[in-house]
């Protein structure tokens, strides 16, 4: 198992990258809540840390170290937030799906902008994103489906 230091830094980079925009992802996370969820993360990780066997300590490496803290991160994140808002725990939920107000380029309608999400099912019951857009140039209102990951 990776050194104190170690388990710091991976708890580093982990927030460094949710926690800030870049190429691959946006930040699902508040930047009002950020500091506490940090935190709060990093308390739950150290106890896992904690709970583990000495067989388990020999066997975890540095991936599944980010994979339990990213978990956990998102965890406390939904507990932060105002259970209320739907959208913001759709995005917590769902970092990599277009969020409402994004602009998506429609090969028939053109630049249409997301009005709406909401959580659905499909045809064959898979989980499903449905999204309400608007052309942005004919004012159209349309949606579309995103099946979700199990």
């Amino acid at each position: 198992m990776p050194t104190s230091k170690k388990k710091y830094e991976l708890v580093e980079a982990a927030c460094a990258f949710w926690f800030n925009d870049n190429e691959r992802v946006r930040s699902p996370f508040p930047k009002e809540i950020q500091p506490e969820l940090k935190r709060k993360a990093q308390v739950e990780y150290l106890k896992w840390l904690r709970n583990l066997t000495e067989n388990d300590r020999e066997e975890v490496d540095d991936g599944e170290l980010v994979g339990v803290f990213e978990m956990l991160l998102f965890g406390e994140a939904l507990k932060l937030v105002d259970q209320d808002d739907t959208d913001l725990a759709l995005t917590i939920h769902h970092p990599f799906m277009p969020r409402v107000g994004d602009l998506v380029d429609d090969e028939a309608r053109g630049p249409s902008r997301v009005m709406e999400r909401r959580l659905g099912q499909q045809d064959d019951q898979k989980p499903c994103m449905i999204v309400i857009l608007q052309a942005v140039d004919s004012k159209e209102t349309w949606q579309t489906e995103f099946v979700l990951p199990p």
